[in-house]
C-alpha cells in the first residue's frame, strides 16, 4: 500500500503524525508537570503543618512562632470572621491527621491556606508565596515547536516542489507534448535527474526529426523510380512479365503508403479531423481506396451515424478486411457493422499469439513476402485515437476482428 502512495502524500502523512505526536507529548508533559507542582505543594505544606504542631508541643513563644512564620514565609489569620469565611467558602484540598494533630489544605480566591489544630492551639496560616500553575513556559515551548515544525515542513515542501514540477512535465511528454524545456533550478538529485531527462528529451527529438526526415526523403526518391517502372512495365510485350513486373510495383507501392501512414501517424503533430458522417460511407471510400472486386466481402451492414476522421477510419477498415481476405482459404471475408460494434470475420487458422503481439509495428505470424508486419498497428492506433477498442476471438473456425465502439 505504501508503494502506491506518492512522495507528497507520504510526507503530508509523516507530517501529520508528527504534529500529532508533538500536541500529545505536550498535552502528557502538562498534565505530569500539574501533578508535580500539586505533589511539590503537598509536601510544602506538610513540612510546614508539622513544624507547627512540633512546636505546640514545646509550648512555643511569640518569637518562636514569628521565626517559624518568617522560615516558612506564612502569615496568621488573626480576624475570626476570615477564618469562618475561609472554611465555609474554600476549596478543601486535603485534611490529615497525625499523631501530633489536624492539619487542612485550602484553597481560596487563589491563596493557599493552611489550617493547624492541635490540643489547645487553632491557627490558620496563610501561604505568603504565590503558587499559581502558570502554562506559560509550556505554551511559549509548544508554539516554537510548532513554527520549527511548520519551517521544516515549508522547507520540505519547496525542496520537492521541483519533483511534482518535472513529474507533471513527464506526464505531458509521455502524452505527446515533445517541445517541453526541463529548466535544472537546484543542484540536488532532483536538479541532476531534471537535466539527465532535459537531455534525454533532446535526444529523443533529435531521433524523431531525423526519422521524420529520412522517412520522408525515402518516400519521395522512391515514388519516382516506381512510377516510371510501372509506367515502362506497361510496355512490355510479354503478358507474364509485365504482370510479374506490375504486381511487384505494386506491391512496394503499397508498402510504402503503409510506412506514409505509420509516418503520419507517430507524427507529433498528428490531428484527428472528427465529423458526423455515416458507417455506409466510411465503407464506400473503403472499397475505393481498396480497388478490389465486392465480390469478396460480404457486408451485413445497419447503417448508423457517428463521429469519425473518415479518410483515417476508411485506413483502418481497409487493413482489417484486406488481411481477412489475404489470410482467409476462400479469399473471403464478412463485415457485421452496427452502431456497437464493427467485426470483420473470416475463415482460418487461429491467432499463435495474442493480439497484443500483432498491433506491434513490423510484427507478423511468419516471414510472408505480402507483409510488411503494420496492417494491426496502423488499425489499433486509428481506432484508440478514435476512443474504440480493438478486440480478437476465435470462434467456429473464424478469426474475428473486432472494432468495440461502446465507450
Amino acid at each position: 500500500m505504501i508503494k502506491n502512495i506518492s512522495i507528497s502524500t507520504f510526507v503530508n502523512i509523516i507530517f501529520s503524525l508528527a504534529f500529532l505526536s508533538i500536541f500529545i507529548t505536550f498535552a502528557m508533559f502538562m498534565t505530569y508537570d500539574k501533578q508535580k507542582h500539586e505533589l511539590s505543594l503537598q509536601n510544602r505544606y506538610e513540612l510546614i503543618a508539622e513544624n507547627f504542631l512540633t512546636a505546640f508541643q514545646n509550648q512555643p513563644t511569640s518569637d518562636t512562632l514569628l521565626d517559624l512564620y518568617k522560615k516558612f514565609r506564612v502569615s496568621p489569620v488573626q480576624e475570626r470572621e476570615e477564618k469562618l469565611e475561609i472554611i465555609k467558602k474554600a476549596q478543601e484540598l486535603t485534611i490529615t491527621q497525625t499523631y501530633l494533630g489536624t492539619y487542612r489544605v485550602y484553597k481560596y480566591n487563589e491563596d493557599y491556606y493552611i489550617y493547624v489544630q492541635q490540643f489547645g492551639y487553632n491557627i490558620m496560616l496563610k501561604d505568603a508565596r504565590n503558587h499559581r500553575y502558570s502554562m506559560a513556559v509550556i505554551i511559549i515551548g509548544f508554539i516554537i515547536s510548532i513554527i520549527t515544525f511548520l519551517f521544516l515542513y515549508e522547507i520540505l515542501k519547496r525542496k520537492l516542489k521541483p519533483l511534482k514540477i518535472l513529474n507533471k512535465q513527464i506526464i505531458e511528454f509521455s502524452n505527446g507534448k515533445k517541445d517541453i524545456k526541463i529548466k535544472c533550478i537546484s543542484n540536488d538529485e532532483i536538479g541532476t535527474i531534471a537535466k539527465s531527462f532535459d537531455e534525454a528529451i533532446k535526444t529523443i527529438n533529435n531521433q524523431s526529426k531525423s526519422k521524420d526526415l529520412f522517412m520522408r526523403n525515402m518516400m519521395h526518391e522512391l515514388k519516382t523510380p516506381i512510377t516510371k517502372a510501372m509506367f515502362i512495365a506497361e510496355t512490355l510485350d510479354d503478358d507474364k512479365t509485365r504482370e510479374n513486373l506490375q504486381k511487384a510495383f505494386k506491391r512496394m507501392d503499397d508498402i510504402i503508403k503503409e510506412l506514409a501512414t505509420v509516418e503520419k501517424l507517430t507524427s507529433q503533430n498528428t490531428i484527428i479531423y472528427k465529423e458526423v458522417t455515416r458507417f455506409f460511407n466510411i465503407y464506400t471510400k473503403t472499397l475505393e481506396i481498396m480497388m478490389i472486386n465486392p465480390e469478396n466481402i460480404t457486408a451485413k451492414i445497419r447503417d448508423f451515424t457517428f463521429e469519425a476522421d473518415s479518410y483515417m477510419f476508411s485506413i483502418a477498415l481497409k487493413n482489417l478486411i484486406d488481411n481477412a481476405i489475404k489470410f482467409s482459404p476462400n479469399k473471403n471475408a464478412v463485415i457485421n457493422a452496427n452502431k456497437e460494434k464493427i467485426e470483420i470475420s473470416s475463415l482460418g487458422e487461429p491467432l499463435k499469439n495474442e493480439l497484443e503481439y500483432y498491433t506491434e509495428a513490423f510484427s507478423q505470424e511468419e516471414k510472408r513476402s505480402d507483409g510488411f508486419g503494420l496492417g494491426l498497428y496502423i488499425v489499433k492506433t486509428i481506432v484508440n485515437m478514435h476512443g474504440y477498442k480493438l478486440l480478437h476471438k476465435y470462434e467456429n473456425g473464424k478469426n474475428y476482428f473486432i472494432i468495440d465502439m461502446t465507450k
